[in-house]
């Protein structure tokens, strides 16, 4: 009996009341609460270095190109015969998409074939995939399936949480379509951060592209902005006055919110998927300039009027990715015009001319930011790092 009342006695001794369980619930998720935001900021900073780094290949990948041909390579390869026959000569080529639009067809085949990144593969240790493209063809054609889809881990910046394999840009479901489907990337070579004007026709156009031919319906094979890079034209290291410590070449981008927004799509030659344009320059007609920029017309992207419906105009602010609904003004949609973005907190990571890489805060001095994306600055300036 003894021995019975002294065990009964350890074991009450042990137990926890109701009470002191309670408190120490309590105390561990006040400990969680503090925990987790340095847990958050941790891996964030992992996800940072790492997308920092992808950066760096990048560079490194442009400079070994540059060394190996002498230039940069385009922003994308425009095929078929010269001239833009959609909009009857209202803009160059470059921007309108035959896939997206529902307009590609035997007589008027897609002309978008290698971008920069697809041209870059070999020089980013990735020369069986490049060996699978057929430079022949478009990006869009049947035989460079395995190139578009393919995900490329240094062309991906981890801190994107839509950069991932369940959400490709799916280039033909505007047309009602659901085979052309692309990987996700998150750098976009600098294009030219100026206004949407061309010199050659347009006598008031400041800091605006250049085209080669004027007749922009028949002749036209060339388009180029004050960036590093063009459609159909390619630019050299000597070209860069600014110098190339001050220059920036690549951007990062964002993923797009849906199956049917290009952006950051890092194998397809437009605007807002592997190209920066029109990002920087503060006026009246631009409203893109500056990092992760939130004027709720910033992006001029294919898909925008349907993306204000699904997920709507309220989701796309809420997630920081706004755009430019040109049916709104009867205009057929072309990819025209994106701003620089990431996820990460307040800034985006920026590769200049010299291969170094930088972060560069949303705050930056809009000034400064145009200057930074000009080949040859107007003057000198200060770089915010």
């Amino acid at each position: 009996m003894r021995q019975r009342l002294r065990r009964r006695g350890a074991t009450a001794c042990l137990a926890f009341s109701l009470v002191e369980l309670l408190v120490v619930l309590g105390v561990l998720s006040i400990l969680l609460a503090l925990i987790l935001p340095a847990v958050q900021q941790a891996r964030e900073a992992a996800r940072k270095a790492q997308c920092l780094n992808n950066a760096r290949q990048i560079g490194l990948a442009l400079h070994n190109y540059h060394d190996q041909f002498g230039l940069l390579p385009p922003a994308v390869i425009w095929g078929g015969p010269p001239g833009e026959p959609i909009g009857r000569g209202t803009f160059p080529i470059g921007m309108y998409d035959r896939i997206a639009l529902g307009l590609d067809s035997p007589t008027d085949p897609s002309r978008v074939r290698a971008n920069w990144l697809v041209m870059l593969l070999p020089q980013l240790d990735q020369v069986p995939l490049y060996n699978a493209f057929n430079p022949s063809l478009p990006i869009s054609d049947p035989a460079n399936r395995v190139v578009r889809e393919t995900w490329v881990p240094v062309l991906r910046c981890p801190s994107d949480d839509l950069s991932t394999s369940d959400n490709p840009y799916v280039r033909d479901m505007l047309a009602g379509g659901s085979s052309n489907k692309y990987a996700r990337g998150n750098y976009g070579l600098n294009m030219g951060a100026g206004r949407g004007c061309l010199h050659e026709l347009q006598s008031d156009c400041v800091y605006g592209f250049h085209v080669g031919e004027t007749d922009l319906l028949n002749g036209n094979q060339t388009l180029w902005g004050q960036g590093v890079c063009g459609v159909n034209y390619s630019h050299s290291f000597g070209d860069v006055l600014s110098g190339l410590s001050n220059f920036v070449i690549v951007d990062e981008l964002r993923a797009g919110v849906r199956p049917i927004d290009p952006r950051g799509t890092w194998s397809l030659g437009f605007t807002g998927a592997s190209i920066l344009a029109r990002h920087g320059i503060v006026s009246d007609s631009e409203d893109a300039n500056g990092p992760n920029n939130q004027h709720p017309d910033a992006d001029d992207i294919i898909g925008c009027t349907a993306l204000e419906t699904d997920p709507g105009v309220s989701e796309l602010a809420r997630l920081g990715m706004p755009c430019f609904d040109a049916a709104s003004i009867g205009r057929v949609e072309q990819n025209s015009q994106a701003a620089a973005r990431s996820q990460h907190p307040g800034g985006v990571h920026v590769l200049m001319g010299d291969g170094s890489v930088h972060f560069v805060s949303d705050l930056v001095s809009p000034e400064i930011w145009f200057y930074m994306h000009l080949r040859a600055a107007p003057e000198p300036f200060a770089l915010p790092f």
